[in-house]
């Protein structure tokens, strides 16, 4: 997998997350969508950190060091 390929799966995910807290903000949603957006939430976190785990051993170092800590 090509490190840009990476970055930008990073990318989406920040941008996706991002997405949904703004929709929380804005909007008091019904108890059954919270939890869906938390699951939301959760699933990309998880998916973040298994890239994370996995992937990032193939990123160059000038990049692995910044998405290291996510």
């Amino acid at each position: 997998m090509s490190h840009t390929y990476l970055t930008d799966l990073y990318e989406l995910i920040d941008q996706r997350l991002a997405d949904i807290a703004a929709e929380q903000k804005e909007k008091s949603s019904l108890a059954g969508e919270v939890s869906f957006q938390k699951g939301r939430v959760d699933s990309l976190l998880k998916f973040k950190q298994f890239i994370a785990e996995h992937y990032n051993s193939k990123l160059p170092r000038r990049l692995r060091n910044r998405y290291s800590n996510t």
